[in-house]
């Protein structure tokens, strides 16, 4: 009896956590790597950006905020060097033996693993995907580590918005996790620094150069947000513009293959030629492409398969495209054309490469799912574009995988004002994942972190977690970004999810129909009045206290000032020709020019959407 009881004391003793990471204000931990990374984990995170270097990263970034957290900065060693067990505790990064030695397998690609044991942690995750595409499993290890134990909040790119408790003492608790993102793709892109050509000329105009613009969102700072919210994936679903260039490559010996136009010929004007979708030769050749595609490159797990969208050229009207659409011979749906070509080109590949997928957009004139073509091959994957559920509940009844791909994060709309659609947002991405949503990408992230951050903070947890309890993360949000403002500034953010929900259910505010006056109606005086007044009341309960959470409420009010200003110049959209049009004008442009060095409003794009919205006005009275 007392042999079976030595053996469960010393059991017990091995599987308990004491992992001592800070003491005294001091980190008396030491974070140990593999031996082939040792020298690279000692340079900065900033130098660490290539995609081989996730194990070096991922210990730079603990080390970086271990020291902000706890004091001092911690010793990266390689393991050969490593103090034996019961000297000090050992913070094991990446796939060192001690860590695999308590594996059963290793980790899948972006799985993460966060383990204890003695007075060691483990942080290591899957850093290879099928076809040994890099990933980021580790550094997700990593990140998920800081902001469950450390207490780290990623708010918005820069110092002002993170969040990093102090820790005089921290010593772990026994911790056995391993996870892995449900979602195969979840991308937000980073869109501040786009369409140079088109703004340059407005950047000159307001006397800024664009080389100070770009200077001013550095990708160094920028860039590690969208990382550290755990945005990336296993699969790059591809699902670009797929037919760039073929006229050049094949119009003289193939002018079938092209569409019809009107006028009676085939050719296209580059580069988004338009294709002949009926023609079963192109469906060999598309088909033969995409074959040598996958074969020569094994990192490939699928491929586009996607029609050029926009340009000058028309859709195929020759009889035999015709034929493929619905009965009747409407013009309002080409799905039944687009997804038969989209078929045709599965089924072949799908004969040669059965494990690769090929992603076929559903949009514009096929954006509704097609009447006779009534199961989809399994190898395709249909990139919707929008959120509309109920678009999304139809496409999952046909196809084998949806890649959801929305534009609803550009100001089109709301003109880059205050708003909250966080809660939408999460819901949606749930509800696609529920209807066979295997990946994302959402475009138009201006970088509008004053009035539209909280919506990319909680779209990029949902993205991480479609179960999100998404009211506890925005309650969390508000006492990490506000402090002693966070219950002022809860109900602000309460305020314009209210104000989101009745611009998203008006007919008359859409991306096709920006009734710029009818913004009026929904940020009404009395709406203004109660968010400037949760505003006054954060600053008031923060006082002097605390200086991040001011300027963070700040950033909010700057957020007032520009939507007091689009409201005003809104209420006389219709009177382009008056000085008081004119003046109000002014006076937006003038706030938005001084704000373009800034993290906020991203004032280059919100200008270009209030133009667009402001010759819509014009329109209307013309």
């Amino acid at each position: 009896m007392k042999r079976i009881a030595f053996i469960i004391v010393l059991f017990t003793t091995v599987l308990h956590a004491d992992v001592t990471v800070v003491r005294d204000g001091k980190v008396e931990a030491v974070i140990v790597v593999p031996d082939r990374f040792a020298s690279e984990a000692k340079l900065p995170a900033t130098r660490l950006s290539h995609e081989s270097l996730t194990v070096p990263l991922a210990a730079a970034e603990l080390a970086d905020y271990l020291s902000k957290s706890g004091g001092t900065r911690p010793e990266i060693v390689a393991e050969s060097k490593a103090p034996e067990s019961g000297m000090k505790s050992r913070l094991f990064v990446g796939p060192c033996k001690a860590t695999l030695a308590l594996l059963k397998e290793n980790p899948l690609a972006e799985e993460l693993i966060v383990r204890t044991r003695g007075e060691d942690l483990h942080l290591i995750g899957g850093d290879l995907s099928v076809g040994g595409m890099p990933c980021r499993g580790t550094l997700y290890a990593v990140y998920d580590f800081l902001e469950r134990e450390i207490g780290v909040r990623w708010l918005f790119p820069g110092e002002l918005g993170e969040v990093v408790p102090r820790h005089r003492d921290l010593v772990l608790p026994t911790i056995d996790r391993r996870e892995r993102p449900r979602i195969e793709k979840r991308k937000i892109r980073n869109q501040a620094l786009t369409r140079e050509d088109t703004f340059a000329p407005l950047l000159e105009s307001w006397g800024i150069t664009v080389e100070a613009w770009k200077a001013a969102h550095p990708e160094a700072v920028y860039g590690p947000w969208f990382s550290r919210m755990r945005l990336g994936m296993r699969v790059d679903i591809d699902g670009g513009h797929a037919y760039s260039g073929w006229w050049e490559k094949y119009g003289n010996a193939h002018p079938e293959w092209f569409a019809l136009q009107p006028d009676g010929t085939r050719t296209q004007k580059p580069v988004r030629e338009r294709l002949c979708k009926s023609n079963p030769a192109l469906w060999d050749e598309i088909a033969r492409v995409k074959i040598e595609e996958f074969r020569a490159n094994p990192k490939l797990l699928t491929a586009s398969i996607c029609p050029n969208d926009g340009g000058a050229n028309q859709f195929c009207v020759c009889e035999a495209c015709r034929a493929l659409d619905q009965p009747g011979g409407t013009t309002a749906s080409l799905s039944d054309r687009v997804f038969t070509f989209y078929n045709e080109i599965a089924t072949r590949v799908a004969r040669e490469m059965p494990d690769r997928g090929l992603v076929a957009y559903a949009y514009s004139v096929y954006r509704d799912p097609p009447v006779r073509v009534q199961a989809l091959s399994p190898n395709l994957i249909v990139g919707f574009v929008g959120l509309d559920q109920s678009s999304i509940e139809a496409w999952s009844r046909i196809s084998p995988k949806l890649y959801i791909r929305p534009n609803d994060l550009g100001p089109v709309i709301d003109l880059g004002m205050p708003r909250n659609h966080a809660a939408h947002l999460a819901q949606s991405v749930k509800f696609a994942v529920e209807h066979k949503a295997v990946g994302f990408d959402f475009d138009n992230c201006h970088g509008n972190w004053s009035n539209h951050g909280l919506d990319y903070y909680i779209l990029g947890k949902a993205l991480r977690d479609p179960d999100l309890d998404v009211r506890a993360a925005i309650a969390d949000y508000c006492r990490a970004a506000y402090g002693p403002g966070a219950g002022a500034m809860g109900r602000y953010h309460d305020r314009l999810e209210r104000i989101g929900d009745s611009i998203r259910a008006d007919p008359l505010l859409t991306a096709k129909s920006p009734h710029a006056a009818r913004l009026r109606t929904h940020y009404s005086d009395v709406a203004l009045a109660d968010l400037d007044n949760e505003i006054t009341t954060a600053r008031e309960a923060i006082g002097t206290g605390d200086s991040a959470a001011l300027a963070r409420v700040e950033m909010a009010a700057e957020g007032m000032k520009y939507a007091r200003l689009v409201t005003s110049l809104v209420e006389v959209a219709h009177e382009t020709k008056s000085a008081e049009y004119a003046n109000r004008f002014t006076a937006v442009e003038t706030f938005l020019k001084s704000k373009v060095l800034t993290s906020e409003l991203a004032p280059l794009h919100s200008y270009r959407y209030l133009r667009m919205a402001l010759a819509y006005a014009k329109r209307e009275v013309e």
